[in-house]
């Protein structure tokens, strides 16, 4: 094998995209990984890392490009660390998250399965209902934008083509009042600086602006409530102070510091609230197709465990329509919150249980008469083990399992096919622009053998 080190360049042809929709090449037997490259392109490659087995480069010049290749819209495309994908059409970008799905489930569990055509939404820009961007002194100015990727160098941005126009305007206005009031941002290797984050929540044209200090004593809001006041927003503000020197956004302590403090929404019949603080999906377009999916999927004769349920929209919503719904949750603040949801919603057939899955589950499913099917929406590490063998000992009639972790999905679904077969894979873009997929799988209990 012919070795490459860092700085040389190489003509090369793109083959294929890998997991996150960087062009893959071979020279002399190693693999090249080449960022915003398509298939069937000729490119000349800068080498920027040189491994034993395989090689990362970066663009030098494109010298027969792809007829699929589009111009991104967005200045900071490339620079910044959020998308990975503007320069491959929509359409384009579905299919390539179809086959993403297709192959992850073969490559780490052997599964060989029909997926469905990747399902997304007109809005392939401006989707997203949340921001968070860093906010850092950089070269004697205070910066706000994204990190590079794999870094913590913050490129600074003006606008976001994956945000509404409210999210913007409110950055704009965010960037004048830091500029007009000299306040400073936080440096990571001073460990000084006032401001760390601006974090950024909005549902029906109203908003809650979170602001991460590294100093417990700022309090300068009254500047920026006056400039966001001028726009005519309904908003809130949130200052959270966060001493830790780690990469965590928030720490520990919250202080509402104006106007709203959590935002009111009602889908599918249920009235629910969501705080600064609260997980929600960041594309509500698809989120709704997504749950009317799973509703179908559920009969209004059978009983239901939501495994994972968080603050308890997807437990609500299930509610609506089945028997008798147990939502199961072990962060006791988010089972308080879905208590609340039962409350104001009249929801008598839902009970939130606070505890491990891996020990509720086993428990609930002996007493239930009947069959139930289980729904998992768990966090990007999966479901835990003792969460899988307990499903494995009680046999749920159904499973409906979301995910937006591919590796740790097939992991999941590799360890229930004994007893389970797969009815469809479906995927959601949720996140377009991104190589990130939500995928939504529902499996029946197999027959005895």
């Amino acid at each position: 094998m012919q070795m490459l080190k860092k700085n040389d360049e190489i003509m090369i042809s793109i083959e294929s995209l890998g997991s996150n929709g960087e062009g893959i090449a071979h020279y002399f037997g190693a693999t090249v990984f080449v960022p915003f490259a398509l298939v069937g392109e000729q490119i000349l490659a800068h080498i920027i890392c040189a491994k034993k087995s395989f090689y990362i480069a970066k663009i030098k010049q494109i010298i027969k490009p792809s007829p699929k290749r589009v111009t991104a819209p967005c200045p900071y495309f490339v620079k910044c660390g959020g998308c990975d994908l503007q320069h491959i059409a929509m359409a384009d970008e579905a299919d390539f998250k179809t086959e993403l799905v297709k192959n992850t489930l073969k490559k780490y569990a052997n599964i060989d399965v029909v997926v469905n055509k990747t399902i997304a939404d007109k809005n392939e820009y401006y989707y997203r209902n949340k921001f968070a961007f860093p906010v850092a002194n950089k070269n004697g100015f205070v910066t706000v934008g994204m990190f590079r990727k794999n870094s913590h160098d913050i490129v600074e941005i003006d606008s976001c083509c994956l945000q509404s126009s409210m999210a913007n305007t409110v950055l704009k206005l965010f960037k004048e009042y830091l500029t007009e009031n000299k306040i400073s941002g936080y440096c990571e290797q001073s460990k000084k600086g006032s401001i760390k984050h601006i974090v950024f929540r909005e549902a029906d044209k109203k908003f809650i602006l979170t602001v991460v200090v590294a100093d417990k004593n700022f309090n300068n809001f009254e500047p920026l409530i006056k400039k966001l006041k001028t726009q005519n927003y309904d908003f809130g503000i949130y200052k959270n102070i966060n001493l830790l020197g780690n990469n965590v956004i928030f720490g520990e302590k919250d202080e509402h510091i104006y106007g709203l403090k959590e935002l009111e929404l009602n889908e599918f019949g249920i009235k629910y609230f969501v705080n600064n603080r609260s997980f929600m999906q960041v594309n509500d377009n698809i989120k709704s197709k997504i749950y009317q999916k799973i509703t179908q999927e559920i009969s209004d004769s059978e009983t239901v465990i939501d495994a994972y349920s968080g603050a308890g929209l997807l437990s609500g919503i299930v509610a609506k329509k089945a028997v008798s719904v147990f939502g199961i949750e072990i962060i006791k603040e988010a089972t308080k919150n879905a208590d609340y949801l039962k409350k104001i919603n009249n929801l008598n057939n839902l009970t939130n249980i606070n505890g491990d899955c891996a020990k509720v589950l086993p428990e609930l499913a002996k007493k239930i008469n009947g069959n139930f099917s289980v729904i998992l929406d768990p966090p990007r590490k999966g479901a835990d083990a003792k969460v899988i063998e307990a499903i494995n000992s009680t046999l749920p009639q159904k499973l409906i399992y979301l995910s937006c972790n591919l590796a740790t999905l097939a992991r999941d679904i590799k360890a229930l096919l004994n007893n389970y077969k797969i009815k469809f894979v479906q995927p959601y873009n949720m996140f377009p622009q991104t190589a990130n997929v939500e995928t939504l799988v529902v499996l029946e209990r197999a027959e005895e053998k």
